[in-house]
């Protein structure tokens, strides 16, 4: 029998992305889930690379499987509309949490995200566009989410356009150079810059021009805030964001593991 995205109920629609729409939902009974879910579903025209993006990003959540990456529960085909349903967060991302969150959560949240990264570098894949929405928050910690232009990108041609997110990318992938594990390394650095100080590490980058924008990620290096930020997330922070690969931490695990050391020494919870 054909299984439907319409199987589940209390559809509440979220929102639209190039890949598709999102909705929340209650799940079916085959699922054996308590807790509602998220939806994507992939609109009827979509395109090639959307259809290949959204296959990618599920055959990466079923083969990670992890406590450190949003949990895939279905996926299936639907009347020529692909869908997948995933665990839902009730307290947001660390862009939009659900409630303030303190800076020991906060922290604690990105150390979890970074152990999730660690599991995609270890298959080869980059994740490409690290930043505080690509971190689920629920009360215990983190998790990596939304794989969607996660690839391993050394075997094809680096793109005309850098992808990622501005305030978040690494000068060598604005000037044109395949994404690495090193470049998502970076934007654990820019996420951590952001959730301490509240500022970006590209300030003064242009708001209205792409391109003006990418060329000043790629010559004018970034600036950081740092003086209040306590000594070990700062070297950290300042590791992560150095603007030779080869200088950068060496694996998004050891991101993780000095975070967990900084939540223990310096970040004590409330």
């Amino acid at each position: 029998m054909m299984r439907s995205f319409l199987d589940f109920s209390g559809l509440l629609f979220l929102g639209e992305s190039n890949h598709g729409l999102y909705f929340r939902a209650h799940p079916p009974a085959r699922l054996g889930v308590d807790a509602d879910v998220v939806i994507k579903v992939l609109v009827r025209d979509a395109s090639d690379e959307q259809w290949k993006s959204v296959a990618r990003e599920i055959r990466l959540l079923h083969s990670l499987d992890s406590e450190w990456v949003v949990k895939l529960y279905e996926a299936g085909h639907d009347d020529g509309r692909l869908y997948y349903a995933m665990e839902y967060a009730v307290m947001g991302t660390l862009a939009r949490p659900g409630r303030p969150l303190s800076v020991h959560e906060k922290v604690r949240a990105l150390s979890h995200g970074a152990r999730g990264l660690h599991l995609l570098h270890e298959q080869g894949i980059v994740h490409r566009d690290i930043k505080p929405a690509k971190v689920l928050v629920h009360e215990s910690g983190g998790k990596l989410n939304d794989l969607g232009i996660a690839d391993d990108t050394l075997d094809r041609p680096a793109a005309a356009i850098p992808t990622g997110s501005i305030g978040f990318m690494a000068p060598e992938v604005a000037r044109g150079e395949h994404a690495t594990p090193a470049s998502d390394i970076f934007g654990l650095g820019a996420t951590l810059h952001l959730l301490l100080t509240g500022t970006s590490i590209y300030a003064s980058v242009p708001r209205d021009d792409l391109l003006s924008a990418v060329q000043h990620v790629a010559e004018i290096p970034p600036t950081l805030s740092v003086d209040d930020v306590p000594p070990l997330l700062r070297a950290l922070m300042e590791s992560c964001l150095q603007l030779e690969p080869a200088d950068r931490v060496e694996s998004a695990a050891e991101v993780g593991e000095c975070l967990d050391e900084a939540l223990v020494s310096e970040l004590p919870p409330m």
